[in-house]
């Protein structure tokens, strides 16, 4: 994953600005490296793939996956912060949803959403590598 140039924020500031306690909010998501429960993966190409809303059973189109949903559609971009530790957050800028799969997880006997997020470039673009 790309480093992002961003100074460290705390939780109080994190949410200021997603204004929600749910790892997806209108206009911005929350990304780990698992301490919540999810299992976010972090691809070299700087894309994320972000795991929809609902630890168990089947995923359905409401809520978080509603609006990660909607943001695919309507192209519209999100905000990404990432935990980095206790009360250690980082911007890591804006990104798009560019793809979704709705897929079965055989160990977990449910089907879950899969939302791939693209990094936008520093000049308002999306990255295509």
């Amino acid at each position: 994953m790309k480093e992002h140039p961003s100074s460290p924020l705390s939780w109080r500031e994190v949410l200021a600005r997603h204004k929600s306690l749910r790892g997806i909010a209108r206009d911005s998501l929350l990304v780990d490296r698992g301490e919540s429960g999810y299992r976010n993966r972090f691809l070299a190409d700087g894309r994320i793939v972000y795991p929809g809303e609902g630890l168990e059973g089947n995923q359905q189109p409401t809520g978080g996956n509603a609006i990660l949903l909607e943001a695919l559609q309507t192209r519209r971009p999100l905000r990404v912060f990432l935990r980095e530790g206790a009360n250690r957050w980082r911007d890591l800028g804006f990104y798009r949803v560019e793809a979704v799969e709705y897929r079965l997880e055989e160990a977990k006997g449910r089907y879950a959403y899969w939302f791939t997020l693209v990094p936008m470039e520093s000049d308002g673009k999306f990255s295509t590598s």
